[in-house]
């Protein structure tokens, strides 16, 4: 499948996100040799391993795409959504000819695809947490379990900073559709966390 432009069945975000223009053209100069970025790097790809080629991954925000090298490599088909379409436009660049890519405007909150769940087996939502409402983080993770087949992914800063938002606030809805917290990883430090979600009942394949 060659990369095409994709539309979420889902209403569009009201503005173009947050990373425009300069902003998005300098995002991953500014970001990927930090040791937080690269510790994001290696722990996501690795929570990502066991997929076979041809599962398909959900990244919201996809932002400038840094995780379709990986997903190329291995076989992974990624769906991408972003606020911003100058983010789109340089994650649409990083993809490789060939690649199983499909991209498009939408908003996490209010991402459907359809009334039938269980559309992708891994959603990816990274550094999206501190630009929402606890509410609304709560709405984002309901939504990508909604979704996911097998698990969804999130980073989040957890304590000591006036953006964070700690693992018990999806207590209640961890319980209401049957997920877990299946693994708990240090970001770059300690009250970072990159998270792995995944139902109680999951059925995992070699």
């Amino acid at each position: 499948m060659t990369l095409r432009i994709w539309e979420p069945d889902a209403p569009q975000p009201s503005g173009a996100g947050k990373y425009r223009g300069a902003l998005a053209e300098g995002y991953d100069a500014k970001r990927e040799q930090s040791a937080k970025w690269q510790v994001e790097q290696r722990v996501v790809q690795d929570m990502l391993m066991d997929l076979q080629p041809g599962s398909i991954v959900l990244d919201v925000p996809i932002g400038t795409g840094r995780f379709l090298p990986f997903y190329a490599e291995r076989g992974l088909e990624c769906w991408g959504v972003d606020t911003s379409e100058d983010m789109l436009k340089l994650a649409a660049d990083k993809a490789q000819p060939g690649q199983k890519v499909r991209l498009g405007l939408g908003d996490v909150r209010t991402l459907s695809f359809g009334s039938l769940g269980g559309q992708v087996d891994v959603a990816v939502m990274c550094r999206l947490t501190r630009w929402l409402s606890p509410e609304d983080c709560v709405t984002a993770i309901r939504r990508l379990m909604f979704l996911s087949r097998k698990r969804v992914i999130f980073t989040t800063r957890v304590s000591d900073h006036p953006h964070a938002r700690p693992l018990a606030l999806y207590a209640d809805v961890l319980i209401e559709n049957h997920w877990r917290i299946a693994r708990d990883e240090p970001g770059y430090e300690e009250p970072y966390r990159i998270v792995a979600l995944e139902p109680i009942n999951i059925q995992t394949t070699a």
